[in-house]
């Protein structure tokens, strides 16, 4: 994604870089969003479950303007299931 200001990340209570961990996934680079996602919270897959990312960061999301938020939640679940 290359949002010019990625308003999800201030509605990220660990300010993780939402739009960096989700270009690792678009080249299907799992462990490398896995590692962004760990700079900031050391929970990467209880966060993915139990945060109300609705309310958060996909509320903040820019393109949520326009058409349905990107599903933040559910990419970060994805990324999670992989250091299971």
């Amino acid at each position: 994604l290359q949002c010019s200001r990625p308003t999800c990340i201030s509605g990220c209570p660990v300010e993780i870089d939402i739009p960096r961990f989700i270009r690792h996934l678009l080249v299907k680079d799992v462990d490398g969003a896995l590692g962004v996602i760990r700079e900031s919270s050391i929970l990467p897959s209880v966060c993915g479950r139990v945060c109300p990312q609705e309310h958060q960061c996909e509320a903040q999301c820019v393109i949520a303007k326009r058409m349905e938020p990107v599903a933040i939640g559910r990419l970060e679940r994805y990324v999670g299931r992989s250091e299971e």
